[in-house]
C-alpha cells in the first residue's frame, strides 16, 4: 500500500469510474490542499480544457490508479500553492504589452519568455511548500519524478542532443538543469542560469512581479546565443527518428506542464455534477468495516432530499394529518411545560416559615420543605426505513407518526426529535433499486433543535429507496447520538417493514441480521432505550419474520400491522409523561 495516500482512503478499490470513489479522492485531496494553504480552495474534476488551475479552482484528472494518486495529490498541491501565491491578474498582464514596453522584449519572443516565468514561478511556489509544509514533501517527489525525471531526459542530458543554441536545447537544459545528469558546460550561459536559480536566489523571490524579473534576466543571458532552428532540409520537415521524437515529445510535455497546459483526463459533466453533491459539506462518506478485510462504502447527508424525494408531493395528505395528529399529541403532553411542587409544612427543619413564629414558644416544628419534580429531558431518534417495499399506506402512515411526533417536540420543553432515513442507491444508476452496487445511504431530514415545523413540509415528497441497510445505518446513529445521564434519556424509534439486506454478498440476509443484533447490543450498552417496530400488511405477516425481528431487536420489539402505527405515538406519549426526577 502506498505510504502517501493510504491513511485517507482504501487503496484497494480502485474504480475511476464510480461516482464516490471520485468523491472520496476529491474530498481527500480538498482537506490536503486547505492545510496546505490554510484556505478553501476549490478541487474538481476536468471536464475541460488543459488549465491546471485558473487561480481559483484546482483541477485534477480521474484516471487515478494505486500508482498515480501520489502523483495526483502532487499536482494538486503544486495547483493551490500557485492559488495561494501567484499574482494571476498580474501574470496575464505581463504576457501582453508590459513584456515588450517594461522589458523591451520582442514580440516574437513573448511566448518563449512567458515559458520562463512560469518555470521560475513554479520554482518559487515549490520552494515556499518545501520550506513552509515538509509533511508534503513527497507528493511533490512523485509529482516532479514522474513529470520530470525519466530515462529519456536522463540519456539525452549526456549526449550532445539538445546542444545547438536554440530555443528547444535551452528549454531542455533549463527546465532539466537540477537533474544529476546536467552538464552546465553543453550550453553557453547554463551556469549563470543555474546561478540565478540557486537556492539562496530562490528564496529571495517573494512575489510573482520577483518571478518575472528573474525570467527575464535569464532571458537576457540566452538570447544573445540563440540561433534559428534549422528544422527543415530542401523545404521539407526533416525526419525524425524514433528516439528523437520521443525525446521531443518528452520536451514537449515538460514544457505543457510548465505552461500549465498539461492534459487531464476528464470527466462527464454529469458524473461530474454527481461527485460534486457526494462531495460536498453535508456529505460524508465512510467506509463502514465489516471484517477486517471487507468494508462497504456508506453516504451519510444532510442533503436528504436529493435521495428521498420525488417531483411529485403524492404525501402531502400525510404531511397534514400528521400535523393534525401532533397538535392532539401536544394537548397530552403539555403538563411537562409544568414543575409539580408540593410543599410540606411544619418540618424539624427546612426552611423558617415566619408566619409562624408566633408558635415558636409552643413547638419546634416552624419549618418547611419544598419538593419540585420535574420531567427528564428527553432526546428521541427517529429511523424510518425507505426500503422499495415500505412504499403505498405503510409509507403514509409511517410520515403520519413521524410528523405527530417532531410537531409535539417543536413545542414541548426538554424534548427533542431527530428524524433520520435509510435506503440504499446505486451510484451509477441513480435512483434504481435493482443493481448489485447499492450503497447504504443514512440522510438526517429533520432536527427540532434546529428546524422548524415548517420544514416537515418537505415530507410531502418523500419516496422510497432502494434496499434496507438496517444495521449500518443504526450503528452510525449511535455514535452520533447524545450521551444518556441522570437528566436526558435517549431513545432510538425504528419503524421498518422488512429484513436487513442489500445486494452484496458482504451484506446479505444472514449476515445483515447477526450484524444488526450485534449493533442493537451495543445500543443496549451504551444505556440507550430502543424502541422498534415492525410494520406488516395483513398478507405479509410470517412467523418467521416475525421471530427473526424479535432475534435482532429483542423481546420488547413490537410487531404491528399498518392500522396500528399510531401506537408508536401512544407509547412515546406514555413514556414522555413517566420519566420524572427530583429537581431542587
Amino acid at each position: 500500500m502506498n505510504k502517501g495516500a493510504a491513511y485517507w482512503m482504501d487503496l484497494r478499490h480502485f474504480n475511476d469510474e464510480d461516482p464516490i470513489f471520485l468523491a472520496q479522492v476529491q474530498r481527500g485531496i480538498t482537506n490536503f490542499v486547505k492545510i496546505l494553504t490554510g484556505k478553501d480552495i476549490p478541487v474538481e474534476y476536468a471536464t475541460s480544457g488543459d488549465s491546471m488551475t485558473d487561480g481559483e479552482t484546482v483541477y485534477i484528472a480521474s484516471n487515478l490508479r494505486e500508482d498515480t494518486i501520489d502523483y495526483t495529490v502532487g499536482l494538486a498541491l503544486h495547483e493551490a500553492s500557485h492559488v495561494l501565491l501567484t499574482d494571476f491578474a498580474y501574470l496575464n498582464k505581463e504576457r501582453g504589452k508590459v513584456l515588450e514596453t517594461k522589458w523591451n522584449i520582442p514580440k516574437e519572443d513573448i511566448d518563449n519568455v512567458f515559458t520562463l516565468i512560469n518555470f521560475v514561478e513554479d520554482k518559487r511556489v515549490d520552494h515556499y511548500v518545501y520550506s513552509t509544509a515538509p509533511g508534503y514533501q513527497f507528493y511533490y517527489e512523485e509529482l516532479y519524478r514522474k513529470s520530470f525525471y525519466n530515462q529519456i531526459v536522463d540519456d539525452n542530458l549526456k549526449t550532445e542532443n539538445f546542444t545547438t543554441p536554440t530555443w528547444d536545447a535551452y528549454f531542455f537544459r533549463i527546465i532539466n538543469i537540477f537533474n544529476r545528469n546536467s552538464d552546465l558546460n553543453k550550453l553557453p550561459g547554463l551556469e549563470e542560469v543555474r546561478n540565478l536559480l540557486a537556492y539562496n536566489q530562490i528564496n529571495k523571490l517573494k512575489s510573482t512581479q520577483d518571478s518575472i524579473k528573474t525570467a527575464v534576466e535569464i532571458y537576457d543571458i540566452i538570447k544573445q546565443y540563440i540561433q534559428e532552428e534549422d528544422e527543415k532540409e530542401d523545404g521539407e520537415d526533416k525526419p525524425l527518428n524514433n528516439q528523437e521524437y520521443k525525446t521531443r515529445e518528452q520536451v514537449e510535455r515538460q514544457k505543457n506542464f510548465i505552461n500549465s497546459q498539461y492534459r487531464k483526463k476528464r470527466v462527464h459533466k454529469k458524473v461530474k455534477e454527481q461527485v460534486n453533491k457526494l462531495a460536498n459539506s453535508d456529505t460524508k462518506i465512510n467506509n463502514y468495516s465489516l471484517t477486517q478485510n471487507t468494508s462497504i462504502p456508506t453516504l451519510i447527508t444532510k442533503n436528504w432530499e436529493e435521495y428521498f424525494t420525488g417531483p411529485f408531493g403524492h404525501n402531502e395528505e400525510a404531511v397534514n394529518k400528521g400535523l393534525f395528529l401532533g397538535k392532539q399529541l401536544l394537548k397530552k403532553l403539555r403538563v411537562r411545560n409544568t414543575v409539580k411542587k408540593d410543599i410540606f409544612e411544619n418540618q424539624k427543619k427546612g426552611k423558617l416559615n415566619s408566619s409562624k413564629l408566633y408558635q415558636a414558644p409552643f413547638s419546634e416544628n416552624l419549618f418547611y420543605r419544598i419538593e419540585k419534580e420535574d420531567y427528564k429531558n428527553t432526546f428521541i431518534h427517529i429511523s424510518l426505513d425507505l426500503s422499495g417495499s415500505m412504499r403505498g399506506e405503510k409509507l403514509t402512515q409511517t410520515i403520519q407518526t413521524a410528523i405527530a411526533i417532531a410537531y409535539a417536540a417543536c413545542n414541548i420543553k426538554g424534548f427533542d426529535v431527530e428524524i433520520s432515513l435509510r435506503g440504499t442507491i446505486d451510484p451509477n444508476k441513480s435512483k434504481s433499486m435493482h443493481s448489485s452496487n447499492q450503497v447504504p445511504v443514512l440522510a438526517y431530514a429533520f432536527n427540532s433543535k434546529k428546524d422548524s415545523i415548517k420544514k416537515l413540509q418537505r415530507f410531502k415528497k418523500i419516496i422510497t429507496c432502494g434496499m434496507t441497510p438496517e444495521g449500518i445505518c443504526l450503528d452510525q446513529i449511535r455514535k452520533d447520538l447524545p450521551s444518556p445521564s441522570y437528566y436526558q434519556e435517549v431513545y432510538l424509534v425504528n419503524i421498518s417493514d422488512g429484513l436487513p439486506n442489500i445486494s452484496s454478498a458482504s451484506y446479505s440476509f444472514s449476515t445483515a441480521i447477526n450484524h444488526t443484533a450485534k449493533v442493537v447490543n451495543e445500543y443496549k450498552k451504551d444505556n440507550i432505550g430502543l424502541l422498534s417496530y415492525f410494520i406488516h400488511d395483513t398478507w405479509d405477516k410470517t412467523q418467521k419474520a416475525e421471530g427473526t425481528f424479535k432475534t435482532m431487536y429483542g423481546k420488547s420489539a413490537r410487531y404491528i400491522d399498518i392500522n396500528n402505527v399510531s401506537l408508536v405515538a401512544n407509547t412515546i406519549n406514555s413514556l414522555l409523561l413517566s420519566n420524572t426526577i427530583k429537581v431542587y
